[in-house]
C-alpha cells in the first residue's frame, strides 16, 4: 500500500500578535542567551504555542483553511511551519514569547548575519526534504531569506505563492512553481484586499480539500501547474480518480 502524501505549508508570521505588551522581546534579547532568559521570564505570562501567537488577517485566513482541513480530514494531511522574523522557522507547537522583530528592519549585511544566526536555510532544507508537496506563502524578504532553491530532492514539489516583485527570488528549477498571489493586480483579479490575497487563495484551496479530500493534494503533486485553476471563484475541480486507482493497482 503506498504511503500517504505529506504536505507542508510555510506561512509568514504577522506583526499583529497575541499579548499586547508594552515591552516585547527584541532582536538583541533573542540573540543573547542571558537576555533571552530574562525576556522569557519577564514575558512568561504571555508565552504560548507559535500557532496561537499571530493575529494578522493573512495568517488568520490561512489557518482558518488549515483548521477546516484538520477537522474534516485530519491533521496529518496538511502540516504547518511558521517563518518568524524573531525565531526563524517555527514548528506550530513551539512555545514563544511576544517579540518585535521583522526581517524588514535589518539592512542587507545585518540581515545576512541574522539569517545565519537563525540557521533558516539549513533548517528549512532539513524540514522540507521530509515532505512531498510544499507551499510557500511568502514574498519579499520572507521569501529571500530561504535562499531558494533549497537543497532537497527533486521529488519534492514546491509551489510558491508570492508577489510579482518577488518572482526573481524563485529560480527556474523543475520542482519550483511560482504563482503571483499578491499585489494590486491579483487583488483586482480575485476581488480581495491586496495584503490578503495569498491567505484568501490558500483558504480556497483548503475548501477544495475539505470538499474532495486529500486527492486534491495528490493531483497537485502530479500536476502543480493546475494550482491556478483551483483559485478561480467559479471554477470546479473534478478529480480524475482513475489516475489514483491506476497508480495503486
Amino acid at each position: 500500500m503506498p504511503r500517504s502524501l505529506r504536505t507542508l505549508v510555510i506561512v509568514p508570521c504577522s506583526a499583529s500578535r497575541r499579548g499586547d505588551v508594552a515591552c516585547p522581546a527584541y532582536a538583541d534579547d533573542l540573540a543573547d542567551p542571558e537576555r533571552r532568559m530574562q525576556a522569557e521570564s519577564r514575558l512568561a505570562a504571555y508565552a504560548c504555542p507559535a500557532i496561537d501567537m499571530y493575529r494578522g488577517t493573512h495568517y488568520r485566513l490561512v489557518m482558518e483553511g488549515v483548521r477546516a482541513v484538520w477537522e474534516q480530514v485530519g491533521p496529518s494531511v496538511l502540516e504547518v511551519a511558521i517563518l518568524s522574523g524573531g525565531y526563524g522557522l517555527l514548528q506550530p507547537e513551539a512555545v514563544i514569547i511576544p517579540y518585535d522583530v521583522s526581517f524588514d528592519q535589518f539592512d542587507e549585511d545585518s540581515l545576512a548575519g541574522w539569517v545565519a544566526h537563525l540557521q533558516i536555510q539549513e533548517r528549512a532544507a532539513a524540514l522540507v526534504e521530509d515532505y512531498d508537496l510544499v507551499f510557500y506563502l511568502l514574498s519579499g524578504r520572507y521569501l529571500a531569506v530561504l535562499g531558494l532553491p533549497l537543497e532537497v530532492p527533486d521529488s519534492v514539489q514546491q509551489i510558491v505563492l508570492t508577489g510579482q516583485d518577488s518572482l526573481a527570488l524563485v529560480p527556474p528549477v523543475p520542482n519550483l512553481y511560482p504563482f503571483v498571489a499578491a499585489e494590486e493586480v491579483a487583488a483586482r483579479r480575485w476581488h480581495v484586499k491586496s495584503p490578503h490575497v495569498r491567505g484568501f487563495l490558500f483558504g480556497r484551496l483548503c475548501k477544495q480539500i475539505v470538499q474532495h479530500g486529500p486527492a486534491v493534494l495528490e493531483w497537485l503533486y502530479h500536476q502543480p501547474g493546475d494550482t491556478e485553476k483551483l483559485f478561480y471563484k467559479r471554477a470546479r475541480w473534478r478529480p480524475q480518480w482513475r489516475l489514483w486507482s491506476n497508480n495503486e493497482a
